[in-house]
C-alpha cells in the first residue's frame, strides 16, 4: 500500500490555470497538453501528460498532497503498473494516473465534467459513428479543431475482421465516400480502411487480440 506523507509542498510546485479551477505540477515537470475540451463518453474532458524525474510513488503523492484537502470521494490506489489519485471537487473529476518510466516517471492527469453548453451545441453537429452489432463502446471522443470536426471510436466485438470491414465499407458507400483502401492482411488478423469525400475522411484500423476484434474508426468533417 502506497504510504502518504502529507506535507506542504507550495514552494515544490507552479500552477496551471484552466476552467477556473487550479491543476498543480511538480517543478521541473514537462507539461505537454494532450486533449482540451473535448467530448469523451458523455463528458467534457481535458487532459495532460506530465514527466518528472521524481520517482512513481513520489509523483503520486504529490497530487494527493494537492487534492485531499478540497475535495470529496479523494482516493489514492497503488496497482501493478500505476499509481491512480483521484478526487471530486466542484463538480469535475480530477484524476492522475501515474507510471514508472526509468529514470523519470510520467502522470497523464485529466479533469473531466458536464460539458458546457459551447461544447454541447458543436457535439450536437457531429453524427455520431455506426456500430456493428455486439459491440463494446471503448471510448468515444468527439471534438472540434478549428474548421475541422471530429469523431473517434474504439470498439471491440467478436466479429471476423472481413465481417468488420465490410460493415464499414458498406457505411461509407452510402455516405458517398471514395474508398481508397479496404483490405485485410496477416491472415485475416488485421485490416484497414481508407476513405474520402471532398474534405471529409475516414479511416480505420482493425486488429484481433484474445479472440476479439478491436477497432479504431475516425472520421473528419469539415465545415459541417
Amino acid at each position: 500500500m502506497l504510504l502518504i506523507r502529507f506535507i506542504t509542498l507550495l514552494s515544490l510546485l507552479f500552477i496551471y490555470s484552466v476552467n477556473a479551477a487550479e491543476l498543480v505540477f511538480p517543478e521541473d515537470s514537462e507539461v505537454t497538453v494532450v486533449a482540451e475540451d473535448i467530448f469523451m463518453n458523455g463528458s467534457q474532458v481535458s487532459i495532460w501528460q506530465v514527466e518528472t524525474p521524481l520517482k512513481r510513488s513520489e509523483h503520486a503523492e504529490f497530487y494527493a498532497n494537492a487534492w485531499q484537502g478540497d475535495g470529496k470521494k479523494f482516493g489514492v490506489k497503488e496497482l501493478e503498473s500505476e499509481v491512480v489519485v483521484s478526487k471530486f471537487f466542484d463538480g469535475k473529476l480530477f484524476t492522475a494516473q501515474v507510471t514508472q518510466h526509468y529514470p523519470k516517471s510520467i502522470a497523464v492527469v485529466s479533469i473531466s465534467h458536464s460539458p458546457s453548453n459551447k461544447l454541447a451545441r458543436i457535439v450536437s453537429k457531429i453524427s455520431d459513428l455506426p456500430k456493428p452489432s455486439g459491440s463494446k463502446v471503448l471510448n468515444e471522443i468527439k471534438a472540434k479543431d478549428g474548421a475541422k470536426y471530429s469523431v473517434t471510436l474504439l470498439l471491440s466485438n467478436r466479429k471476423s475482421i472481413s465481417n468488420n470491414v465490410s460493415f464499414y465499407t458498406r457505411y461509407l458507400e452510402q455516405q458517398g465516400f471514395t474508398i481508397d483502401r479496404a483490405k485485410t492482411h496477416h491472415k485475416q488478423k488485421e485490416g484497414v480502411i481508407l476513405a474520402r469525400r471532398g474534405p471529409s475522411e475516414f479511416n480505420a484500423t482493425f486488429h484481433i487480440e484474445n479472440n476479439q476484434t478491436f477497432i479504431t474508426a475516425i472520421r473528419v468533417d469539415a465545415d459541417i
